[in-house]
C-alpha cells in the first residue's frame, strides 16, 4: 500500500480536512463516486471518535491517518489515536441495541459502510477500514 500520512491536532476543526484529503486520494485511486460517499462518512466518524478520545485524556499527540490504494482493488484508511481505546460491541449486538441513544453510532456506521473494518488496541485505538475502489466487484481499478 502506498501510504500517505496525515497528522492532525486533536481538534474537531480538522475533521473536514481529513475527509477532504482522504477523498481526493481515493478519487485519484479510481474510487467510484458512490463509494466516495461511504468513505466520507466512515472517515468522518472514525476521525471524530479519535479526536474525542484524545480530548478525554488531554494527550497532545496527533491523530494519525494513513491511507492509499492497496494494490488489490481496495483503498485502505487507518486512523490511530493515543486515547484509552474501547471494545466495540459485537456485530450481533445491533439487533438488541437501544437505538434511542445517540452515542456510539459511529462504530455501527463504519461497519456498515466499509467493506472490511478492524478495531484494535495498541498504544491507543487503531481503526483500519478497507473500501472497494470500484463497484463492479472484479477488483479492477478504474482510470
Amino acid at each position: 500500500m502506498t501510504d500517505v500520512e496525515l497528522h492532525l491536532p486533536p481538534d474537531v476543526r480538522y475533521v473536514g480536512l481529513a475527509r477532504l484529503v482522504v477523498m481526493v486520494a481515493a478519487r485519484q485511486a479510481g474510487m467510484a463516486d458512490e463509494r466516495l460517499e461511504d468513505l466520507k462518512i466512515a472517515v468522518s466518524e472514525a476521525t471524530t471518535n479519535a479526536i474525542n478520545a484524545h480530548r478525554r485524556t488531554a494527550k497532545p499527540a496527533p491523530v494519525v491517518l494513513a491511507f492509499g490504494p492497496t494494490g488489490s482493488g481496495q483503498f485502505a484508511v487507518t486512523i490511530a489515536d493515543t486515547g484509552p481505546g474501547f471494545e466495540p460491541p459485537p456485530l450481533e449486538a445491533h439487533s438488541s441495541r437501544d437505538w434511542s441513544l445517540e452515542n456510539g453510532l459511529g462504530v455501527t456506521l463504519i461497519r456498515g459502510l466499509a467493506d472490511d473494518v478492524e478495531f484494535r488496541r495498541e498504544a491507543g485505538m487503531v481503526v483500519k477500514m478497507r473500501f472497494s475502489v470500484d463497484l463492479t466487484g472484479d477488483g479492477a481499478v478504474g482510470d
